[in-house]
């Protein structure tokens, strides 16, 4: 609780003062996550009725209107059907979903994770080829000036992770389909959690910078054909990590690890500013 003075000090306005922008974006994060989790686990099956705002408010222990910002959100994406005056229907999201479904599941469900990035891989195999070939053709000079910067970059999985992702931005970027881009953004954020995993080992950098290597004299000769092959087997065999990696190691190493990395860089920072 805050008190406000106006400019009259006879005058007190008492207001109470909720969570900063930055929590309430949180708490709504919590609540659109938590939906996502209880209708994909058959909490709120598809094609029901979810409870009432009331209840659900309770039941998530968050305001209502942070709650009522993430049904819309789920409404936007596809999850809900909200109709004003009758109950928030549940859709059928494997079936009608879409891209944005998909975003979701990937951000709010780790127990899919491990089955969803070989398919999500298996997707990007078939699509490698063809923009491999397509922007080697049109943009041929700033794939090399990009592939010649990777010879700076650090041996540390972060700086690889990124590397690969603006390669791949920049072959999508310049080839002639513009729908490839607006699929690969929509797993940014997912891909450098996994990219940022797969690339701490040193063998996986070293099949990038094999690829990167191999890559450069067939953009040179613009040789479409090979380079497509070689960028579609990178993926293939990142796939076939990623086949093989099980939950629990995922659950360890990818998302619990770089938690506690980061709460125990976050001490050492505060440790250095007390000691100032």
């Amino acid at each position: 609780m805050i008190y406000l003075v106006t400019g009259n000090t006879s005058f007190i306005f008492k207001k109470e003062i909720c969570m900063s922008d930055h929590q309430d974006e949180r708490a709504t994060d919590w609540a659109e996550r938590h939906l996502i989790e209880s209708i994909v686990s058959g909490t709120y099956p598809p094609n029901t009725d979810l409870p009432g705002e009331r209840t659900l408010s309770k039941e998530l222990d968050i305001a209502r209107p942070a709650l009522r910002e993430a049904m819309q959100r789920l409404s936007r994406d596809g999850w809900l059907d909200i109709q004003q005056g009758k109950p928030t229907r549940i859709k059928d999201y494997l079936k009608d979903g879409n891209l944005n479904i998909l975003a979701g599941l990937l951000k709010a469900d780790p127990d899919l994770i491990p089955n969803l990035v070989p398919d999500l891989l298996e997707m990007w195999q078939l699509l490698a080829p063809q923009y491999t070939a397509s922007s080697l053709r049109r943009a041929p000079g700033l794939i090399l000036d990009l592939l010649e910067s990777f010879n700076k970059i650090p041996d540390e999985a972060e700086s690889f992770a990124k590397s690969m992702w603006e390669l791949h931005h920049m072959l999508i970027a310049y080839s002639d389909n513009l729908v490839y881009g607006l699929i690969f953004n929509t797993f940014r954020d997912f891909y450098q959690q996994l990219a940022a995993y797969y690339y701490s080992t040193p063998d996986h950098r070293n099949l990038a910078r094999k690829l990167w290597d191999e890559l450069t004299p067939l953009v040179e000769d613009l040789n479409t054909t090979e380079a497509s092959e070689l960028v579609t087997g990178f993926v293939a065999e990142t796939a076939d990590f990623w086949k093989d990696i099980t939950f629990e190691q995922y659950q360890k190493e990818v998302l619990e690890e770089p938690q506690k990395k980061e709460k125990g860089s976050k001490v050492k920072k505060d440790k250095k500013k007390k000691g100032k």
